[in-house]
């Protein structure tokens, strides 16, 4: 219980900030696609950091062994496409949705076979297919931004050949770094503050079960 090595507890931080340092962009992308507010934001990012850092408390003291929980990145690049069409109750009941089957899955023991009844191929081809136009979007933005763009690009490239271990940091560094020597960053009116969470209530129909709880289970 008490043996922390310094090794362990670096691990244990670059494998927080690598999660947040590229899925949190994806998160903020698809709020922009959607109209949210920023109240409905912060609350967002709240939900999904406290629920991933009690579930992992929980889930690695009852296991006995290192268990990081995570949201799922394709599932929000997925609503990127989905957003203004639905809304947010909407999104809040296909996650619950979603959780549900999991958990159904998970506890009756079929994960294994679940797994095995759908094709690799298939699989690998819906994350591929979900995350290509968000990919595709980096060439986009060194259009408008090129020096940024591409260094950003750069750094991806030889950090993914040489460290990659620290391929997302050194890419969300090297961008954070330009864009505030370039003045991009808009930091004049930033503040801190505790986040309050925003109660939305979720809304269930199948057109919604079909075009994004599933996919969102199966990714």
């Amino acid at each position: 219980m008490y043996d922390w090595p310094i090794s362990a507890v670096i691990a244990g931080f670059l494998a927080v900030l690598i999660s947040y340092a590229g899925p949190l962009v994806i998160f903020f992308q698809a709020a922009s696609m959607g109209n949210i507010s920023h109240e409905m934001m912060i609350s967002w990012v709240w939900g999904i950091s406290i629920g991933a850092g009690i579930s992992g408390i929980f889930l690695s003291m009852w296991l006995k062994i290192p268990v990081v929980t995570a949201w799922s990145a394709p599932g929000t690049v997925l609503l990127i496409t989905l957003f203004p069409e639905i809304s947010m109750g909407q999104v809040v009941g296909a996650y619950l949705s979603s959780a549900f089957l999991l958990f159904i899955i998970g506890i009756t023991g079929y994960f294994d076979k679940a797994v095995r009844m759908i094709p690799q191929g298939i699989a690998a081809g819906m994350i591929a297919g979900i995350l290509l136009q968000f990919g595709l979007r980096a060439f986009e933005a060194s259009t408008v931004s090129p020096l940024l763009g591409c260094a950003m690009i750069l750094v991806y490239l030889l950090s993914r050949r040489y460290l990659p271990r620290y391929n997302i940091v050194l890419v969300a560094i090297t961008g954070f770094t330009i864009a505030f020597l370039m003045g991009q960053t808009g930091l004049a009116g930033l503040s801190m503050e505790l986040a309050r969470p925003v109660f939305i209530a979720p809304e269930f129909d199948f057109a919604t079960f079909l075009s994004f709880t599933l996919p969102l289970t199966l990714v």
